[in-house]
């Protein structure tokens, strides 16, 4: 940049102010507010001076270190390089979220040219087009780089800190009742009726059952083991540390299991589940629900409702939410609570008498006179 005098410039919508500083032309962006570029030249100048007199240049420290270079892209593509440990799925949710989202927003802009307005614009016009939920976890790869980035020093502010995350809506909970969830199954096709069934009376996620292996299950202890996940062809471990568990094999599933084994579909990895040609099932089947309600006369709910009716069928019999939690694959009760607390089925007038038999006759006599 030589022969650039010092001063203030707009380049899109940004403005920037130049200095030269210990004989090197130093660069910052201010966004859109020209007055704060303004003011922040002017009061650099006045350390400069300041500073050419004492050579104290300590007022200056942003300006007298190395500057960097480096483009969004670059330092998005250095941030997954250096976390290869990180579940498959994640990575390839990581890559598709820069691929789709954020570089084509920021790729080629210089990591420190990123302002706060950038990234709430950016925001606003995501949240466009994807739920709250989805526009949340792309700006959280924006948050998780550019964290980096500040704790790295290639940039002296992190511009998402004021950038607030949306509100998101709470999941919709809208089990089926016992009755409806009966015809429903009825309605399935054969084939993955079992599926259903499991899905419906264990309360595990659509993947976990679809990475479901003969060797996971001990019929002999009535137990089955999820272990992993299967999303899009690849597998993984499970959601989080508490989704490894032991879910108990009640009685409906062990007769779907065990007619499902009885037919004897081939496949090599010994998965339990699979599409009619014998292969691992790769993505939901929300297209076989929506036939199995229609022809059952139900409104449509997504699959994934089943995994809700267990928990609310669960409760309202009196079960233990700890036990739930568990079942579940909950890392806290708060969570169980969060979701299905209005399911809890009333055991107040139960509970009352079964502490009255921790009272003696006597006592008895005593609180009723």
């Amino acid at each position: 940049m030589a022969g650039v005098k010092d001063g203030i410039w707009k380049r899109g919508n940004n403005w920037y102010i130049s200095v030269k500083v210990i004989g090197r032309r130093r660069v910052k962006s201010f966004g859109r507010d020209r007055k704060a570029a303004e003011l922040a030249l002017a009061e650099i100048l006045k350390h400069r001076a300041v500073a050419n007199a004492t050579n104290d240049w300590s007022g200056l420290a942003e300006f007298t270190k190395p500057k960097t270079r480096k483009t969004f892209s670059e330092v998005a593509e250095d941030y997954l390089a250096e976390r290869a440990s990180l579940k498959y799925s994640t990575l390839r949710g990581y890559r598709e979220v820069l691929k789709n989202y954020l570089l084509p927003s920021f790729g080629k802009m210089e990591i420190s040219d990123i302002t706060e307005e950038d990234v709430a614009r950016f925001q606003a016009e995501v949240s466009k087009n994807v739920s709250a939920v989805r526009t949340n976890n792309i700006m959280g790869l924006l948050r998780y780089i550019m964290k980096v980035c500040l704790r790295r020093k290639l940039i002296t502010e992190n511009p998402t800190v004021g950038v607030r995350p949306l509100t998101e809506k709470q999941p919709d909970i809208d089990p089926l009742t016992k009755e409806e969830l009966d015809l429903a199954i009825s309605k399935i096709v054969p084939h993955y009726r079992p599926l259903f069934t499991c899905l419906a009376w264990t309360g595990a996620r659509p993947n976990e059952l679809f990475a479901l292996r003969w060797k996971d299950i001990d019929f002999n202890r009535g137990e089955i083991r999820i272990n992993k996940g299967r999303v899009r062809g690849s597998e993984d471990l499970p959601k989080t540390a508490s989704s490894s568990r032991i879910i108990p094999m009640l009685s409906i599933v062990r007769i779907a299991l065990e007619q499902l084994k009885g037919r004897g579909t081939a496949n090599l990895d010994g998965y339990v589940f699979t599409t009619k040609n014998g292969q691992p099932i790769d993505k939901h089947l929300d297209h076989v629900w929506r036939s199995a309600l229609r022809k059952a006369g139900l409104r449509h709910r997504p699959s994934y409702q089943l995994r809700h009716t267990f928990a609310s069928l669960c409760l309202q019999s009196g079960v233990a939410p700890g036990w739930l939690a568990n079942v579940l694959g909950h890392s806290t009760l708060q969570t169980t609570f969060k979701h299905y607390a209005r399911f809890i089925k009333d055991t107040s007038r139960e509970n009352e008498a079964r502490m009255e038999q921790l009272l003696t006759p006597s006592q008895r006599r005593q609180s009723k006179a």
